[in-house]
């Protein structure tokens, strides 16, 4: 039916808003219409997202305190297949089906997740329901890109980030923070950093930066990702701003150093510390198991030794290039290793923006090149 894409693209306006905000479980936006037997007064009775936490699920909360009527046709939207799992809570499919009221329901994307990809579609059609999938799968799809990527892949979509000079530098002197980018630039980062699940960083980025790596900007701060350590060595202090206030803002640190002692004196500030033997602590584990916990979207902020780590190994989606308006001033042979050269990258830019007088240049991985 014609109206169909139209109330799914509403809830697809719904879901950009919330997207990124529901950890552990994916954002969904679902959408109740009332409908005559003909068709021909349509109107939205309720609707409802995925709770923060990823409980209760965004169909639970559309079919919440609805006053069904008789003589009327109810269809459910939803951006992603409705689950068919029991867990702590009644599944979705199970919910719409003993409201005996529902007469269609209309979703997007099949659900990559093993538990349900298509199973919750077959459950409904055999009750009877009129189910259809794949309306504006494109579009949604982009949504649930790390989604997709955890279920698959076991690991989350992963943006490098990195801010550099006009020519190309990430620091003006070793083992000390250069501040790069503007206020805008920042500004934008916060945001970025709450759209995404967690934020990675490797031990020389602690040391030099004494990073906190939190929301900063007003209405931000509860968005503030999981912060990811690496710390190889189990060497980094435990006063570092990083380990502060870890009750609040989770904060979980992968080590190969075995050391008990150690260990528990991070875990006294609240970090949770994973340990991976040396044959294992390797950034396919690490990703693995990130993409166990929940995670989805992550986003790589270390420096250049983290930064050609994954690119390296292929593990990067997109890459997000601060470039500042001005130059380092530092001769290209006494301190390469903190050159980034964008040209080695080959790939192609697929957007820049202006912030001020700064650039932002995101590329794409080879493999999304049509």
């Amino acid at each position: 039916m014609q109206h169909d894409k139209k109330y799914l693209n509403v809830a697809l306006h719904g879901l950009e808003k919330i997207i990124g905000s529901t950890f552990p479980n994916p954002s969904v936006f679902a959408i109740l219409v009332e409908s005559d037997k003909q068709f021909r007064d349509n109107k939205i009775i309720s609707f409802g997202h995925t709770s923060s936490g990823g409980r209760p699920h965004a169909e639970a909360n559309t079919l919440e305190n609805v006053h069904f009527k008789k003589n009327k046709i109810y269809t459910l939207y939803s951006t992603l297949e409705p689950c068919c799992h029991e867990g702590r809570d009644e599944s979705c499919v199970s919910k719409i089906l003993k409201s005996k009221k529902i007469n269609r329901v209309i979703f997007s994307l099949i659900d990559p997740d093993k538990r349900v990809n298509g199973k919750g579609k077959k459950i409904l059609k055999k009750n009877n329901l009129e189910v259809k999938s794949g309306l504006l799968e494109n579009q949604i799809k982009n949504l649930y890109q790390g989604y997709i990527l955890n279920r698959k892949e076991n690991r989350p979509k992963i943006i490098l980030k990195l801010a550099i000079t006009k020519d190309g530098y990430i620091t003006f002197e070793k083992g000390k923070r250069t501040k790069i980018t503007n206020l805008i630039s920042d500004k934008y980062s916060d945001i970025l950093r709450s759209e995404v699940d967690a934020i990675l960083v490797g031990a020389n980025t602690v040391r030099t930066d004494n990073c906190i790596l939190k929301c900063k900007m007003t209405g931000l701060i509860n968005k503030s990702p999981i912060r990811i350590v690496l710390n190889r060595k189990l060497d980094l202090s435990t006063n570092s701003k990083i380990f502060e206030n870890c009750k609040e803002f989770r904060t979980i640190l992968f080590t190969s150093n075995s050391s008990k002692n150690l260990i528990k004196n991070y875990e006294k500030k609240g970090v949770e510390v994973t340990f991976l033997k040396k044959e294992f602590y390797t950034l396919k584990n690490i990703l693995k198991k990130l993409s166990s916990l929940g995670i989805s979207n992550l986003l790589v902020e270390g420096g250049g030794k983290i930064f050609n780590s994954f690119f390296k190994e292929n593990f990067f989606d997109y890459i997000y290039i601060f470039r500042s308006n001005f130059f380092s001033g530092i001769k290209e042979k006494k301190f390469s290793e903190a050159k980034i050269d964008v040209s080695n990258f080959r790939l192609k830019k697929s957007y820049v923006k202006k912030f001020g007088d700064n650039l932002l240049e995101i590329y794409k991985n080879k493999k999304y090149e049509s």
